[in-house]
């Protein structure tokens, strides 16, 4: 838009100074006479030798000035109208003479944008520079030295551009891709130093921030590991208390062994109690791979994790089977001499 305007500057140019050369021109036709011609002057010219003073066809005077003032008003009709020359009836000669007054040239075209910008936008002014510089933060080059104009590409950071003029304003002017542009100068930087300082400064903060976060992730983790085990313990607290206060199996509806009641047939066979130290069995789980608290039941009953302790035929319910009686679920950690009468007999672990 600017080359335009330019062009039409000029071509407004061309047009005053025809117009100074067609006032010129009438001037001279008033000191040749009303009834001489542009024709007839020249060849006025052409007769008069150096030794005589030229005149027109009244006899007056045509002076040095008054000659050239009309050969300048024949050149400015030629080239404006194409009248007086062989190509003023030829369209394609007027379609160039159009074109020589409107049309920017090559080097009109490559004019600086700063240049033409100049005359009417002071934010086009620049001191003209042909350096390379640094880019400290990610930007965007404009179109215009203006906030709200197209980006012409975006730069990444520390990349480097060709700084083409400063001023003391926001935007400064830059090439980039055979194009003219504008780029904040808050971002520019000179110092090729100021750009590894920052590239280490980064580094820096990367490992901080990947050191920060693995700490992150290890107290979630250590938080995630002492939540489970919270939980589980408040399971396993809220399953204690709810066996602590059991007092018969939930799935049997028939008699259940007890103090009174020495032997009782209960949902596996025969259930007899025994009150001995479990120490020993207990041992003997432990090398067996269980691995179990050791309490009593509120009822007596004296349980190895949530089950109750008992002896069985191994040969039926080997070590670490889980078998029901009346009492609840029992686990299989002894054995006894009652076996070899009664395989499917149970003895149940008391404090009785």
């Amino acid at each position: 838009m600017r080359n335009r305007i330019l062009s039409l500057c000029l071509s407004a140019v061309i047009l005053m100074g025809a117009g100074a050369v067609w006032g010129t021109a009438a001037q001279a036709t008033e000191t040749a006479g009303e009834g001489a011609t542009n024709t007839e002057t020249a060849q006025i010219l052409e007769e008069t030798t150096d030794n005589q003073v030229p005149t027109d066809a009244a006899g007056n005077v045509i002076t040095p000035e008054t000659a050239k003032a009309i050969d300048n008003a024949d050149l400015g009709v030629t080239m404006i109208t194409g009248e007086n020359s062989e190509e003023a009836d030829d369209p394609s000669a007027a379609a160039g003479a159009e074109e020589v007054l409107q049309a920017p040239t090559a080097d009109e075209t490559e004019m600086n944008k700063s240049t033409i910008g100049a005359a009417f936008d002071s934010s086009y002014q620049f001191k003209s520079e042909d350096s390379i510089v640094y880019i400290t933060e990610a930007a965007a080059v404009k179109s215009e030295p203006s906030d709200d104009a197209e980006d012409i590409v975006s730069l990444e950071k520390y990349s480097s551009i060709n700084l083409t003029g400063t001023n003391d304003l926001t935007y400064w002017e830059v090439r980039v891709g055979g194009m003219i542009g504008y780029l904040d100068s808050s971002v520019i930087t000179r110092d090729p130093a100021e750009i590894e300082a920052l590239k280490a400064d980064d580094a820096r903060k990367e490992e901080n921030e990947a050191q920060s976060k693995q700490e992150q992730e290890e107290i979630l983790v250590e938080k995630t590991s002492e939540a489970k085990e919270d939980w589980a313990q408040a399971v396993k607290e809220e399953r204690r208390s709810e066996l602590a206060n059991q007092t018969r199996s939930l799935n049997w509806n028939g008699p259940v062994l007890s103090r009174s009641k020495g032997s009782v047939y209960g949902p596996s066979g025969k259930e007899t109690y025994y009150n001995l130290n479990m120490s020993g069995c207990v041992r003997n789980m432990n090398r067996r791979g269980y691995y179990y608290d050791v309490w009593v039941r509120n009822d007596g009953c004296k349980m190895f994790g949530d089950y109750i302790m008992c002896a069985a035929n191994l040969g039926v319910h080997p070590f670490g089977s889980l078998v029901e009686c009346s009492l609840g679920t029992c686990i299989v950690v002894d054995t006894g001499g009652f076996a070899a009468g009664n395989p499917n007999q149970l003895d149940i672990a008391v404090t009785w």
